[in-house]
């Protein structure tokens, strides 16, 4: 049995995802293709700009057999954790034996020497990270110099330097890692990603998802948007017809923007201890948080106030979302998932499930009676996915859309 799990966010699923999922089936001929999605936040830190059903539906459409949810606490959180918990996720259903993800540059060898190092810590990359960091480098730069300069030997540092600031390279690292670590019986297979750079903005064939979103916040949210030459050339048919159904009515999209006043109004609230709590609050980032509340206007203005070179935007905006989801450094005490979300299957996905259902010794949800299945500390976690649906419905462009409890009445898509 043949079994491939992707790790996804789909925010929207574009032709590049689907060539994606279409390559690996036409190359490794898989049994089933299972996907790990987070839900309606994601680990950008910013809300996903359609709900988790309606990708999940896109998913299913694209060639997706089973579409479980990654918990709101892991997917909105660090790369690493983010693709720790993912994996663990996909290792604890017990039948992926690979795992498949899109990157910049297929260089096998370098990712999994690379994951070696940052699983094992050996000493001399630990004082090169300590140096850096003393420099007043942000994490993610301070571990790329330490990288740069202890792996030059083995390979060239204008090399290795392009490959770490390739995003999906970096993610691809993290995953490798996550699979040593956890010493999953997992192959990868990566496949060369094609098309538009990951932070591009203009909309291609084969586009970003940055660049999908940036045109839909850009050219407002009426129906007749999904009649552009650029959007119709940029996805699938039936993400099309997904996104068409969602604007009619008017269930997004969804924007970061779209919560100001109540992240505002949560921070000002907050006292110092408060915000410690969070997990990427540390090294006096509360003092340039509270500082920041008092002379910004709006988010961005608050984002461009906090951040300095240590702590970048992408990290104050999950922090951000951490705190309108109020997800602390305690719900990321045990990075491995507590149950199976199945947010939707295929016909095919169906028979698979019951394989799961056979092997996993962790409780499936499929319909709302399963949540009484989850208790102890996994209950506060599950219960962060039904709190970030319901934050999310808050924003809906329709107030008749802005529906509480649907994680409870919403059914498993089924294509």
């Amino acid at each position: 049995m043949k079994i491939i799990g992707v790790i996804a966010e789909y925010n929207p699923f574009h032709n590049g995802h689907y060539y994606h999922l279409k390559k690996i089936k036409e190359e490794y001929k898989p049994d089933a293709v299972i996907i790990t999605m987070s839900g309606n936040f994601v680990q950008r830190g910013e809300p996903a700009i359609f709900d988790k059903w309606s990708r999940t539906e896109m998913a299913l459409k694209g060639g997706a057999d089973i579409v479980i949810e990654l918990p709101t606490v892991f997917a909105t959180s660090t790369a690493e954790v983010f693709a720790e918990a993912a994996v663990n996720l996909l290792g604890e259903i017990k039948i992926v034996n690979y795992l498949s993800f899109g990157v910049e540059e297929k260089r096998e060898k370098e990712l999994k020497k690379i994951a070696e190092i940052l699983m094992q810590e050996p000493e001399r990359f630990k004082e090169l990270l300590k140096i850096n960091l003393k420099k007043g480098l942000s994490f993610p730069s301070a571990r790329e110099a330490a990288l740069i300069e202890f792996l030059k030997k083995d390979i060239p540092e204008d090399e290795l330097s392009i490959l770490l600031k390739k995003p999906n390279f970096i993610l691809g690292i993290e995953y490798c890692k996550a699979l040593l670590k956890n010493k999953y019986p997992i192959e990868i297979l990566p496949v060369l990603r094609k098309g538009s750079d990951y932070h591009e903005t203009e909309l291609k064939p084969l586009p970003s998802a940055t660049a999908v979103r940036r045109f839909l916040k850009d050219n407002g949210s009426e129906v007749d948007v999904i009649n552009r030459k650029e959007l119709k050339d940029s996805l699938p048919y039936f993400t099309l017809e997904v996104i068409k159904r969602e604007l009619e009515m008017k269930k997004g999209p969804i924007f970061f923007e779209d919560f100001e006043e109540i992240i505002f109004a949560l921070l000002l609230k907050m006292s110092h201890d408060d915000l410690t709590s969070f997990f990427d609050v540390k090294e006096g980032l509360d003092k340039r948080i509270v500082k920041a509340l008092k002379k910004s206007k709006n988010l961005q203005e608050l984002i461009e106030n906090i951040k300095t070179k240590r702590f970048p935007e992408t990290r104050i905006r999950r922090i951000l979302i951490q705190i309108l989801l109020g997800i602390t450094k305690k719900d990321l005490n045990n990075r491995k998932p507590q149950y199976i979300r199945i947010l939707g299957c295929s016909k095919k996905g169906f028979a698979y499930l019951k394989e799961i259902e056979k092997k996993t010794d962790l409780p499936i949800i499929t319909k709302a009676k399963d949540f009484s299945k989850i208790k102890g500390e996994s209950r506060k976690i599950v219960e962060k996915d039904i709190l970030a649906s319901d934050i999310y419905s808050l924003v809906r462009p329709s107030k008749d859309q802005r529906i509480f409890g649907l994680d409870y009445y919403n059914k498993i898509i089924i294509s």
